[in-house]
């Protein structure tokens, strides 16, 4: 009987899950930080672009960092300045 085996299988699926854990925190952080930014814009039509902070925010939750950064070039980089 080879117990190093089972010792060794709990750990790795322990393991296996810290990278999702670490993407998961990572996708809130930057859905509250887009909610909160977005809460204090203050636009000349009073409002984002497309859609509003809690859809901005629910779409930088399950979209990540690439929604994060199209949420950044529309509203902070000199391609939305006119």
């Amino acid at each position: 009987m080879d117990l190093g085996n089972q010792l060794f299988l709990p750990s790795a699926t322990i393991w296996a899950f810290l990278p999702m854990i670490g993407t998961l925190l990572v996708h809130i952080a930057f859905s509250a930080a887009v909610f909160n930014d977005a809460s204090a814009q203050k636009h000349p039509q009073g409002r984002l672009v497309f859609v509003g902070r809690y859809l901005w925010a629910l779409a930088v939750l399950f979209g990540g960092v690439f929604v994060a950064a199209t949420y950044w070039l529309m509203h902070h980089s000199t391609l939305s300045k006119d």
